[in-house]
């Protein structure tokens, strides 16, 4: 539009020159105008459209008021120059700002009235010509025209606006509705319930789940406070400030429309700000009340249970003499017959009576064996600590269980370092754990080698004393090491056949390792062998009784012992009196 101004500006200067003798006042008006249109578009390229319109509009005024007022007055062409102003401000404003230009032409026309019936009005700058009018008419009609094309364009391009912008309105809401009705579907299809609330905490929006485990509709629901579902809300500071995102879903009780507690696994979360508004927060909670009665049950049955293993273990423990004292008696009679059918020399009778035994030394260890893991269920095994010499139990065990070791054509290598000497431990429990797991290695393993190491560690600031247990045995795959130190577990049915066995040794072995303060590690593979290691705590006997009694081993002790394990069959002499190892 100011483009158009400063074009008309110069077509008019033009057109007045070449046709009127006095130019005077034109060389005035329209270069001023033309100055006033470049001034104004350069308000418009910064964005100041109200200034840059309204001077404009005031500019155009004061030239259509002074043309009336120097060529005839309210006759004067000019004075019908005021609709452009009222068609412009149409264009350019609305509401008070047209109504102001309207009244200020309304006024200027009443002044100019005012001034020629009082004859004051000026000398005429420009003749009373035929020519003039015609030329006065000719910019009115151009300019009217002008600005009324641009009027009427703009409206059509308004109205081509208004069209797209309908017909994009209208796919809007195609698409807003569309996503309304997939987000309703997805609400309505949810299994867990879902609360929205809005920043003071009244219920905006609820899903059928929710209505379904509340027993409400959604009038009682919806703008009542969420202490209604949830009578505790607040109590958490997750309630006050929610956190945005997922977070760790907590137990809570909803209450439903009778008034009785669902209890619900609920998470709160804080919904995104909105035009710098907090979003408010939503509530999710899945119904918990099968799995509650569940867990209750699960209770219930490992109570039960815990209460019939018990009772199932004191009755084993307290049925420890009268188990053992029949088969007690029963071995000792066959000891007692062996002996006479030796003396008598009735060799069909002594090899009955020595099955006879046999069988009953394998019952009752199987009896020790259960009746030890009951009492260490029944909490009534105990710990009896004494001061003694590592080696010395290193040779008994050996001597007990030598014969099984060489039955199965077996080497064993002994390293046990004479500087470990006494320790003050559990005897009987270590050398349970020793005899075990050299069984269980003389067992699972054919003409090949086993070797027991004993050394002192220093792990933490905390001295320990280990016990590793190596052989070329059957070996374990990795999912049979895992069940290992359970109760009546083998590693599988053929094993169980083969080797025989209850299960019981390992559990018995972890449980006196644990009992000790200790660990026992394994690691196996199957078809090279297998090695376990015992680390129990080294409690030194001399930081208990200041004595100074040598770690070394009593040469009468030490000479004692090579011969029994030399006639076992066990260990050969060690040259010069040297440590481990010790071999056969």
């Amino acid at each position: 539009m100011l483009l158009g101004c400063a074009g008309m500006s110069v077509v008019a200067l033009l057109v007045q020159v070449i046709a009127l003798e006095h130019t005077q006042l034109a060389l005035l008006i329209y270069p001023a105008a033309f100055l006033c249109s470049v001034s104004l578009l350069a308000l418009v390229r910064r964005r100041r459209l109200q200034l840059a319109g309204s001077v404009f509009l005031i500019f155009l005024w004061a030239a259509i008021t002074l043309g009336a007022l120097t060529y005839g007055g309210i006759r004067s062409p000019s004075a019908g120059g005021h609709i452009l102003i009222v068609i412009i401000a149409t264009l350019l404003f609305s509401g008070r700002l047209v109504l102001m230009f309207v009244a200020l032409s309304l006024a200027t026309l009443a002044g100019i009235l005012a001034v020629e019936e009082l004859g004051y009005l000026p000398e005429r700058l420009t003749p009373d010509t035929p020519e003039v009018a015609f030329i006065a008419h000719f910019i009115h009609l151009f300019s009217a025209g002008f600005f009324l094309y641009l009027a009427v364009k703009n409206l059509q391009d308004a109205r081509q606006r208004a069209r797209e912008g309908a017909s994009k309105a209208a796919e809007l809401l195609r698409e807003a509705t569309a996503a309304k009705n997939y987000a309703d579907n997805i609400l309505a299809s949810m299994a867990e319930s879902l609360i929205v609330l809005d920043p003071r905490g009244t219920i905006v929006t609820v899903n059928k789940a929710s209505l379904d485990l509340l027993g409400y509709t959604p009038e009682l629901l919806l703008g009542k406070n969420f202490t209604l579902v949830l009578p505790d809300f607040g109590a958490l500071a997750t309630d006050a400030e929610p956190p945005v995102g997922a977070h760790e879903p907590v137990e809570r009780s909803y209450r439903n429309a009778e008034g009785r507690p669902v209890p619900v696994l609920f998470s709160h979360a804080r919904l995104p700000e909105a035009q710098g508004e907090r979003g408010g927060s939503v509530c999710v909670a899945s119904d918990i009340t099968q799995l509650k009665h569940a867990e209750n049950s699960l209770r219930e049955a490992k109570q039960i249970a815990e209460e019939a293993s018990l009772a199932k273990s004191r009755f084993l423990a307290n049925m420890s003499h009268e188990l053992r004292t029949p088969l007690n008696a029963v071995i000792g009679y066959a000891e007692m017959l062996l002996e006479e059918a030796e003396e008598r020399q009735i060799a069909s009778s002594a090899d009955e009576v020595r099955k006879i035994q046999f069988a009953g030394k394998h019952l009752l260890g199987l009896i020790s064996d259960i009746l030890d893991l009951s009492k260490i269920e029944a909490g009534r095994m105990d710990i009896h600590l004494e001061t003694f010499d590592v080696a010395d139990m290193i040779d008994t065990v050996l001597g007990t269980v030598g014969p099984m070791i060489a039955k199965n054509g077996n080497q064993i290598s002994i390293s046990c370092p004479p500087s470990i000497g006494f320790v003050h431990a559990d005897l009987t429990k270590i050398r349970q754990i020793l005899l075990n797991l050299l069984s269980n290695a003389a067992k699972f393993t054919d003409k090949g080698s086993i070797r027991l190491s004993v050394s002192r560690l220093l792990q933490g600031g905390t001295q320990t004393i280990q016990f590793l247990i190596a052989d070329t045995g059957i070996g374990m795959t990795q999912g049979q090491v895992t069940q290992l130190f359970q109760a009546f577990s083998q590693g599988d049915s053929s094993t169980s056949r083969r080797y025989g066995g209850t299960g019981l040794g390992l559990a018995i072995t972890k449980a006196f390792a644990d009992m000790l303060g200790g660990t026992i590690e394994v690691q196996s593979k199957l078809g090279a062998g297998t090695v376990f290691v015992v680390r129990l705590p080294f409690v030194n006997p001399r930081d208990l009784s200041g004595s100074k009694r040598s770690t070394a081993l009593p040469p009468e002790i030490a000479d004692a012992a090579r011969a029994a394990a030399a006639r076992a069959g066990l260990i050969a002499a060690r040259p010069g009196g040297e440590g481990p190892p010790r071999g056969a």
